[in-house]
């Protein structure tokens, strides 16, 4: 499930990464759904995709702080580029809750990855 989750949250930050380039460079996704246009939320946008991006990598070592950290790039994304979001922050949440739900059965059963 952690391979799941790692994988999940890398397409995310991918998607992420065109979904904020579009909305930054462009604009036009800006003016349809109605965000301003401030020139400085790109820079937000690779802060929030790195976060995940460190999530997705964490799943190996520590899942509950990779869920929680692609938990928190999932949402936080969705200020930044309103719901444009939603293309990259599904797979931000799916791999937080794979991410999650593995680190939950690793700690009852005692298995280490």
């Amino acid at each position: 499930m952690r391979t799941f989750a790692m994988i999940s949250g890398i397409v995310a930050s991918v998607v992420a990464v065109i979904v904020d380039f579009l909305y930054s460079f462009f604009h036009v996704l800006g003016r349809v759904s109605g965000i301003t246009n401030d020139p400085s939320h790109f820079w937000w946008g690779l802060f929030v995709t790195l976060i995940g991006f460190v999530g997705a990598l964490l799943t190996f070592r520590s899942p509950m702080l990779a869920a929680v950290l692609m938990l928190i790039a999932g949402v936080a994304f969705f200020w930044i580029v309103g719901w444009w979001a939603i293309f990259a922050s599904v797979f931000f949440f799916i791999g937080a809750a794979l991410a999650f739900i593995d680190g939950r059965r690793a700690t009852t059963t005692g298995a280490m990855g």
